[in-house]
Protein backbone atom coordinates (compact mmCIF):
# COMPACT_ATOMS: atom_id res chain seq x y z
CA UNK A 1 0.00 0.00 0.00
CA UNK A 2 2.80 2.10 0.72
CA UNK A 3 4.54 1.59 -2.73
CA UNK A 4 1.18 2.47 -4.25
CA UNK A 5 1.06 6.00 -2.39
CA UNK A 6 4.30 6.67 -3.31
CA UNK A 7 4.10 5.90 -6.94
CA UNK A 8 0.89 7.96 -7.09
CA UNK A 9 2.79 10.59 -5.47
CA UNK A 10 5.68 10.34 -7.21
CA UNK A 11 3.09 10.37 -10.51
CA UNK A 12 1.37 13.75 -9.58
CA UNK A 13 4.42 15.75 -8.69
CA UNK A 14 5.57 14.93 -12.46
CA UNK A 15 1.79 15.89 -13.90
CA UNK A 16 2.40 18.98 -11.87
CA UNK A 17 6.00 19.62 -13.09
CA UNK A 18 5.14 18.95 -16.77
CA UNK A 19 1.88 20.98 -16.72
CA UNK A 20 3.09 24.21 -14.75
CA UNK A 21 6.77 24.50 -15.79
CA UNK A 22 8.64 24.13 -19.49
CA UNK A 23 12.25 23.58 -19.95
CA UNK A 24 13.36 27.26 -20.52
CA UNK A 25 15.68 26.32 -23.76
CA UNK A 26 12.25 25.48 -24.94
CA UNK A 27 10.51 28.58 -24.76
CA UNK A 28 10.01 30.83 -27.71
CA UNK A 29 9.12 34.54 -26.93
CA UNK A 30 7.62 36.46 -30.01
CA UNK A 31 6.20 40.41 -29.82
CA UNK A 32 5.29 42.38 -32.74
CA UNK A 33 6.82 45.90 -34.85
CA UNK A 34 9.52 47.28 -32.85
CA UNK A 35 8.89 45.56 -29.72
CA UNK A 36 10.42 42.30 -30.94
CA UNK A 37 14.33 43.21 -30.82
CA UNK A 38 13.45 44.96 -27.51
CA UNK A 39 11.85 41.93 -25.74
CA UNK A 40 14.57 39.56 -27.22
CA UNK A 41 17.59 41.63 -25.69
CA UNK A 42 15.94 41.72 -22.05
CA UNK A 43 14.90 38.19 -22.55
CA UNK A 44 17.93 36.58 -23.49
CA UNK A 45 19.95 38.74 -20.95
CA UNK A 46 18.59 37.06 -17.96
CA UNK A 47 19.87 34.26 -17.12
CA UNK A 48 18.16 30.91 -17.84
CA UNK A 49 17.58 27.94 -14.99
CA UNK A 50 16.53 24.17 -16.13
CA UNK A 51 12.58 25.18 -16.33
CA UNK A 52 10.25 28.36 -16.04
CA UNK A 53 7.12 28.60 -14.69
CA UNK A 54 4.31 28.84 -16.80
CA UNK A 55 2.32 32.21 -15.67
CA UNK A 56 2.46 35.57 -16.46
CA UNK A 57 4.25 36.76 -13.35
CA UNK A 58 7.41 34.72 -14.45
CA UNK A 59 7.24 36.57 -17.91
CA UNK A 60 6.87 39.41 -16.65
CA UNK A 61 9.39 39.32 -13.92
CA UNK A 62 11.64 37.85 -16.56
CA UNK A 63 10.97 40.87 -18.38
CA UNK A 64 11.38 43.24 -15.33
CA UNK A 65 12.59 47.10 -16.79
CA UNK A 66 9.97 46.94 -19.69
CA UNK A 67 6.25 47.72 -19.14
CA UNK A 68 4.52 44.47 -20.10
CA UNK A 69 1.15 45.08 -20.73
CA UNK A 70 -0.15 41.71 -21.95
CA UNK A 71 0.91 38.25 -22.00
CA UNK A 72 -0.15 35.47 -23.85
CA UNK A 73 1.21 31.62 -23.49
CA UNK A 74 0.58 29.02 -25.77
CA UNK A 75 1.75 25.48 -25.09
CA UNK A 76 2.80 23.05 -28.23
CA UNK A 77 3.03 19.85 -26.84
CA UNK A 78 4.70 18.29 -25.47
CA UNK A 79 6.95 20.66 -24.41
CA UNK A 80 7.19 23.48 -26.56
CA UNK A 81 6.24 27.21 -25.56
CA UNK A 82 5.28 30.16 -27.25
CA UNK A 83 5.09 33.18 -25.10
CA UNK A 84 3.36 36.37 -27.06
CA UNK A 85 4.55 39.42 -25.31
CA UNK A 86 3.04 43.12 -25.79
CA UNK A 87 4.77 46.02 -24.26
CA UNK A 88 3.79 49.90 -23.35
CA UNK A 89 4.66 52.81 -25.57
CA UNK A 90 7.76 54.79 -24.80
CA UNK A 91 7.34 57.77 -22.67
CA UNK A 92 9.47 59.61 -24.86
CA UNK A 93 11.80 58.54 -27.68
CA UNK A 94 15.23 61.02 -28.01
CA UNK A 95 16.43 61.40 -31.36
CA UNK A 96 19.65 62.06 -32.64
CA UNK A 97 20.48 61.17 -36.58
CA UNK A 98 19.94 57.68 -36.76
CA UNK A 99 19.89 57.16 -33.08
CA UNK A 100 16.56 56.52 -31.38
CA UNK A 101 16.42 55.95 -27.68
CA UNK A 102 13.25 54.92 -26.46
CA UNK A 103 12.98 55.72 -22.76
CA UNK A 104 10.41 54.31 -20.08
CA UNK A 105 9.93 56.40 -17.28
CA UNK A 106 7.77 54.42 -14.78
CA UNK A 107 10.05 51.92 -15.55
CA UNK A 108 13.49 53.92 -15.65
CA UNK A 109 15.01 52.04 -18.43
CA UNK A 110 16.32 53.49 -21.92
CA UNK A 111 16.56 51.01 -25.16
CA UNK A 112 17.92 51.33 -28.40
CA UNK A 113 15.16 51.17 -31.40
CA UNK A 114 15.43 51.02 -34.67
CA UNK A 115 12.09 52.68 -35.96
CA UNK A 116 9.93 55.58 -34.27
CA UNK A 117 6.27 55.57 -34.38
CA UNK A 118 4.40 58.96 -35.66
CA UNK A 119 2.15 59.05 -32.92
CA UNK A 120 5.37 58.55 -30.25
CA UNK A 121 6.47 61.33 -28.22
CA UNK A 122 9.74 62.05 -30.26
CA UNK A 123 12.38 64.92 -29.24
CA UNK A 124 15.51 65.93 -31.46
CA UNK A 125 18.55 66.53 -29.53
CA UNK A 126 22.45 67.39 -30.41
CA UNK A 127 25.28 66.76 -28.03
CA UNK A 128 24.28 64.04 -26.45
CA UNK A 129 26.96 60.71 -26.61
CA UNK A 130 27.54 59.24 -29.96
CA UNK A 131 28.10 55.69 -28.59
CA UNK A 132 25.37 53.52 -27.72
CA UNK A 133 25.98 52.67 -23.77
CA UNK A 134 26.67 56.29 -23.16
CA UNK A 135 23.41 57.86 -25.60
CA UNK A 136 20.91 55.20 -23.47
CA UNK A 137 22.47 56.80 -20.25
CA UNK A 138 22.16 60.40 -21.27
CA UNK A 139 18.87 60.13 -23.11
CA UNK A 140 17.54 58.51 -19.56
CA UNK A 141 19.01 60.87 -17.44
CA UNK A 142 17.16 63.67 -19.86
CA UNK A 143 13.93 62.16 -20.72
CA UNK A 144 12.19 63.82 -17.88
CA UNK A 145 13.61 67.19 -18.72
CA UNK A 146 12.33 66.65 -21.61
CA UNK A 147 8.86 65.79 -21.56
CA UNK A 148 8.35 68.64 -19.61
CA UNK A 149 9.74 70.69 -22.38
CA UNK A 150 7.45 69.08 -24.78
CA UNK A 151 4.51 70.08 -23.09
CA UNK A 152 5.42 73.68 -23.49
CA UNK A 153 6.49 72.85 -26.72
CA UNK A 154 4.04 75.36 -28.87
CA UNK A 155 3.94 78.07 -25.96
CA UNK A 156 7.74 78.30 -25.69
CA UNK A 157 8.14 77.63 -30.04
CA UNK A 158 11.37 75.58 -29.32
CA UNK A 159 13.71 74.95 -32.26
CA UNK A 160 16.07 72.79 -31.26
CA UNK A 161 17.66 70.96 -27.82
CA UNK A 162 21.67 70.81 -27.78
CA UNK A 163 23.40 69.44 -24.76
CA UNK A 164 26.97 70.60 -23.75
CA UNK A 165 29.79 70.01 -21.97
CA UNK A 166 29.96 73.12 -20.21
CA UNK A 167 26.23 74.54 -20.09
CA UNK A 168 24.23 71.29 -20.16
CA UNK A 169 21.30 71.67 -21.93
CA UNK A 170 20.24 74.38 -24.02
CA UNK A 171 16.62 74.82 -25.74
CA UNK A 172 16.86 77.18 -28.74
CA UNK A 173 13.54 79.05 -29.71
CA UNK A 174 12.22 80.26 -32.80
CA UNK A 175 12.66 84.06 -31.77
CA UNK A 176 15.93 83.60 -31.51
CA UNK A 177 16.36 83.40 -27.65
CA UNK A 178 18.39 80.51 -26.34
CA UNK A 179 17.21 79.01 -22.80
CA UNK A 180 20.07 77.38 -20.54
CA UNK A 181 18.79 74.55 -17.99
CA UNK A 182 21.72 73.05 -17.58
CA UNK A 183 21.07 69.85 -15.59
CA UNK A 184 18.18 67.13 -15.55
CA UNK A 185 17.18 68.84 -11.88
CA UNK A 186 14.33 70.66 -11.53
CA UNK A 187 12.86 71.00 -14.77
CA UNK A 188 9.36 72.46 -13.85
CA UNK A 189 10.75 75.38 -11.97
CA UNK A 190 13.81 75.93 -14.96
CA UNK A 191 10.85 75.96 -17.51
CA UNK A 192 8.52 78.20 -15.10
CA UNK A 193 11.33 80.94 -14.78
CA UNK A 194 11.68 80.62 -18.20
CA UNK A 195 7.97 81.13 -19.69
CA UNK A 196 8.43 84.03 -17.21
CA UNK A 197 11.24 86.12 -18.58
CA UNK A 198 9.92 85.41 -22.07
CA UNK A 199 6.34 86.82 -21.17
CA UNK A 200 8.02 90.08 -19.99
CA UNK A 201 6.43 92.94 -22.41
CA UNK A 202 9.81 94.97 -22.68
CA UNK A 203 11.38 91.36 -23.68
CA UNK A 204 9.66 90.71 -26.11
CA UNK A 205 11.16 90.79 -29.62
CA UNK A 206 14.94 90.56 -28.22
CA UNK A 207 17.64 87.85 -29.17
CA UNK A 208 19.26 86.91 -26.05
CA UNK A 209 20.84 83.55 -23.96
CA UNK A 210 18.46 83.47 -20.37
CA UNK A 211 20.25 81.22 -18.08
CA UNK A 212 17.53 79.13 -15.94
CA UNK A 213 20.89 76.86 -14.53
CA UNK A 214 20.66 79.19 -10.83
CA UNK A 215 18.22 78.17 -8.38
CA UNK A 216 14.90 80.75 -8.22
CA UNK A 217 16.95 82.83 -10.98
CA UNK A 218 16.88 83.71 -14.41
CA UNK A 219 20.08 85.41 -15.65
CA UNK A 220 20.06 87.78 -19.12
CA UNK A 221 23.05 87.20 -20.86
CA UNK A 222 22.33 89.30 -23.95
CA UNK A 223 22.77 88.00 -27.29
CA UNK A 224 23.50 84.05 -27.87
Amino acid sequence: MKLLWRMGLVALVVVLVYWFTVPAARVSVQADSWEAPVVDQVWHSRSQGLLMLLNRASVVDRLKGLPVSDVTIQRQRPWNVTIGVDIADPDVVIRQGSKLAAVFLQTGTAYAVTEASKSWNVVDVSGFPSVSPAFLLTSLEYAPLCCQLMQHRDELAILGMSLSSSTGLAVRLKDGKTLILGDSANGASKIERGIAVLDMPAFKGEKATIDLRFDGQAVILGSP
